[in-house]
């Protein structure tokens, strides 16, 4: 009697789907976070993630500083907030960069903005409010004064011995600036992690060729390798393999020993030229593989010698989405940065959804910034294989499982185009 479980070789009990959440929690349980450092100047910082904290060493500014051009003061005790009018003899000129002598009383100071507050001095008054003698000697100020008028003060910005930079943050550009200004010179940053890619499917092509009967170009091999260099991954590509079980073994066996993490696109499905699930199976552990959202049911997660492993659907916009979705967070975990997760706004939508699905789906959506919070737009092909959706696309809405809506409704957003990502 035939099992009514397996009529056919490749009719198998399918593990139930994971919910998105539990999916996503279970990959960053599993990301090894990193150890190694090494340092690096600051002009090859940007980018990297800070190792250790960063404590200044200096107050800065170093020195009470003007804020502005004008002229340094030494008021008197009567002539604080007192009605204008006053005269003060010119002694000094101080420019940024030099030291100007103490001011007695009554006496004014040239200063330059970012210059070095002479002893004596108790308030600087703007240029544009003072008015100079015929002779250059003296100014006159005609309206009230009070002390310590645009004065930085010493340490204004910077406390010595304060955190200015913390552990696991992603250096920007204003970051290795503010290292700079205590005078730090080079950064301890974590090693960059390496990650090996390769790409099946024997009907995929490189855009230097042209295209045969039933051939489509290789995108997501370059959409990968360019997401990966934006994370400021070390890439390994094997590009395309063989869509055989042999070959995609001999590739994973390759990577395994040399990468922290390898990803693939396609082969992670259920037909008979997938290829990439049974060969995990095979050299490490798969676990996990199915997951209840759309577009990127196939998703797989699993271990390979010393490497992670995530294998990625085959469709451009799956590969893309489940990228966005679930790798990101991982490897930006996995490079020591403390906010890895991907962040959401509110937008309301402007658009309906009438027919609740089993699967929560990730639509593709241009915001329209007029309205307070901002509406998203629904592109109006949501198939996986439209890829010029994610060219127009601002972002996605996160449409939860079992859920409608009327227009206006308020929803999870996650941009794509923000340029801090």
């Amino acid at each position: 009697m035939n099992n009514p479980v397996l009529n056919h070789s490749c009719e198998q009990i399918q593990p139930p789907l994971l919910t998105m959440d539990k999916a996503l929690n279970f990959l960053l349980d599993a990301a090894k976070t990193p150890t190694q450092t090494c340092n690096t100047l600051l002009n090859d910082s940007l980018d990297r993630v800070l190792a250790q904290n960063i404590c200044s060493t200096i107050n800065v500014p170093g020195f009470d500083n003007s804020a502005m051009d004008g002229y340094a003061i030494h008021l008197k005790n009567e002539q604080i907030n007192r009605p204008g009018g006053f005269t003060f003899k010119i002694t000094d000129r101080i420019s940024a960069g030099s030291v100007g002598n103490t001011l007695e009383s009554g006496c004014a100071a040239r200063i330059f903005t970012g210059a070095p507050i002479p002893k004596g001095a108790n308030t600087v008054v703007m240029q544009e409010e003072c008015e100079v003698s015929d002779d250059g000697n003296s100014v006159e100020i005609w309206r009230p004064l009070s002390l310590n008028e645009n004065i930085r003060p010493m340490g204004n910005d910077i406390k010595s011995g304060a955190i200015i930079l913390e552990k696991g943050l992603k250096l920007k550009p204003q970051d290795i600036a503010l290292a700079a200004s205590v005078g730090i010179n080079t950064l301890e940053v974590f090693k960059k992690i390496k990650v090996g890619v390769f790409f099946t499917g024997d009907e995929l092509v490189s855009p230097t060729l042209a295209l045969k009967p039933g051939q489509i170009y290789n995108s997501n091999s370059y959409a990968l390798v360019a997401m990966l260099k934006h994370l400021n991954c070390d890439i390994v590509n094997l590009n395309n393999v063989e869509d055989t079980l042999d070959a995609t073994v001999s590739a994973l066996e390759s990577l395994q020993y040399q990468c922290d993490l390898i990803i693939t696109t396609g082969g992670v499905s259920v037909g008979e030229e997938d290829h990439v699930k049974p060969a995990l199976e095979k050299l490490g552990k798969l676990s996990l593989w199915r997951i209840k959202m759309k577009p990127g049911k196939p998703l797989a997660f699993g271990q390979i010698g010393k490497s992670a492993f995530i294998g990625l659907p085959g469709n451009p916009v799956s590969a893309l989405v489940t990228f966005f979705l679930f790798a990101r967070p991982f490897i930006k975990k996995m490079q020591g940065i403390n906010n890895y997760k991907n962040q959401t706004t509110q937008v309301q939508c402007n658009f309906d959804w009438r027919a609740p699905k089993l699967r929560r789906e990730f639509v593709r959506v241009k915001l329209d910034h007029s309205t307070a919070p901002a509406s998203a737009n629904l592109y109006p092909k949501q198939g996986s294989d439209v890829l010029s959706s994610l060219v127009w696309a601002h972002g996605l809405v996160e449409i939860p499982e079992d859920c409608s809506f009327s227009q206006g409704a308020l929803l999870n957003y996650y941009s794509l185009t923000d340029p801090t990502l």
